[in-house]
């Protein structure tokens, strides 16, 4: 009787004690070079995301690791590798090698083989995001923004292949009208208008666009004139700039994390 009893306690207080729900932390891997670095470091991204949803977890990939003099670069350029979610250089890297002006790396990377150790360290992740930087935009020709598109035609039908994951595909920064010109601007307006549309699309559930390039471009393609830095050859978008983009970043990572 007296076992009885007791069991019957141990039920009663199991059920009227609150159970604390402890949820998977989400991860986010962010790959960029120093356009998305100043973003994490100007723009404060991981304290903006840190307001949203203290759980959720920014890693990011600048540079690969310099081979030389491998830690004093690392905390004093972009060449960091893997940074952790405190924003603390792991003395990582997933040797991701991407040019700054065209997105044919990232097909390669996201072609190949699922043990591959780079993409295999990419899809460790809940959430992928990557971006091209602001080269990308100053499309010198026709030729040129057709290839591009195949680039991200390869991209897009190599993530549906991994239903399980988001992707953050990121339009590619403007660039300052000092280094291009109108018809190249003209172009690139083209390609984010190509990224945003159905057409591209193609209703892949998994693929997300983070409007980059809209965020910093004028009506006419280039950077606009408020975002510029001192120097007239630099297209880093200025720390207004980053400070600007990043808490609308923040959110659009925290909606993408929180969708599945």
């Amino acid at each position: 009787m007296l076992k009885v009893i007791t069991l019957l306690v141990l039920f009663f207080v199991l059920m009227t004690t609150p159970t604390k729900i402890i949820a998977k932390e989400k991860t986010i891997l962010f790959i960029h070079h120093s356009t998305g670095g100043n973003l994490i470091k100007e723009g404060k991204l991981r304290s903006e995301i840190k307001k949203i949803d203290p759980s959720l977890q920014l890693w990011d990939h600048n540079y690969n690791l310099s081979p030389i003099f491998t830690k004093l670069l690392a905390h004093n350029t972009h060449l960091r590798g893997l940074s952790d979610n405190n924003g603390t250089v792991t003395g990582k890297d997933y040797t991701i090698v991407l040019s700054n002006n065209s997105p044919k790396e990232y097909a390669d990377i996201f072609s190949r083989n699922p043990k591959d150790p780079t993409l295999k360290a990419i899809l460790n992740y809940d959430v992928i995001a990557f971006k091209n930087c602001y080269p990308t935009t100053k499309i010198v020709s026709d030729k040129q923004l057709a290839e591009d598109k195949r680039f991200y035609i390869s991209i897009r039908n190599s993530l549906k292949k991994y239903p399980k994951k988001q992707f953050i595909l990121f339009t590619p920064p403007p660039v300052r009208k000092e280094v291009t010109n109108t018809q190249n601007a003209k172009r690139a307006k083209l390609l984010v208008h190509w990224l945003r549309s159905k057409e591209f699309a193609q209703n892949v559930p998994n693929i997300h666009i983070f409007d980059f390039f809209s965020l910093l471009a004028n009506n006419n393609g280039f950077l606009k004139q408020e975002y510029t830095r001192l120097l007239p050859w630099d297209s880093h978008p200025n720390v207004h700039a980053n400070k600007t983009v990043a808490p609308l970043l923040a959110t659009y990572l925290f909606s993408v994390a929180s969708s599945k």
